[in-house]
């Protein structure tokens, strides 16, 4: 029963993390240009469901090595850590060669361009965002809640990946 819920909550994380990067960039989307670009919105939805496997373990790992009480340590690691090392890198890339049909090298000339701008978004939004989530939200929670807050950094982010 435990690993059918388990699998239960992955899957759950990756439809969530999918329909609020959709959510994210639909109203992006919306808010900044004048036309519609199916191609964007699957990069960014992809993305969404994609990385939420990511997140999905990650957490647990967290929630495994670090007690609860470490709250502000887990926030660090999310912010610092994991935000610049993977999620700029890794957003910016896979939209920039699926969303934007770029080549490698050009999306990595766009995320050496954007990423500061990116990073301080992070700092901005996800530090205050993450230690709410590590000391309230509880780990069964924390990907659904993260993708929830993460449709208001998915419209920023799809702006700045996309702004020509």
């Amino acid at each position: 029963m435990a690993a059918r819920r388990k699998a239960m909550e992955l899957g759950r994380d990756i439809a969530v993390g999918g329909t609020l990067c959709t959510v994210g960039d639909g109203a992006a989307q919306y808010a900044f240009t004048d036309t519609f670009d199916g191609r964007r919105l699957a990069a960014m939805t992809s993305y969404g469901s994609w990385s939420a496997v990511i997140y999905h373990y990650w957490y647990a790992f967290l929630a495994r090595r670090l007690p609860p009480t470490a709250y502000m340590q887990k926030a660090a690691l999310d912010c610092f850590v994991v935000t610049p090392g993977f999620e700029i890198p890794a957003l910016m890339t896979w939209t920039g060669i699926l969303g934007r049909r770029q080549t490698l090298d050009e999306a990595l000339v766009q995320l050496r361009r954007d990423f500061p701008t990116a990073l301080a978004v992070d700092v901005a939004m996800w530090g205050p965002a993450s230690i709410v989530m590590f000391r309230y939200v509880p780990l069964r929670f924390q990907v659904p809640y993260m993708y929830g807050f993460g449709a208001c950094w998915d419209f920023i982010m799809s702006a700045i990946a996309f702004d020509k």
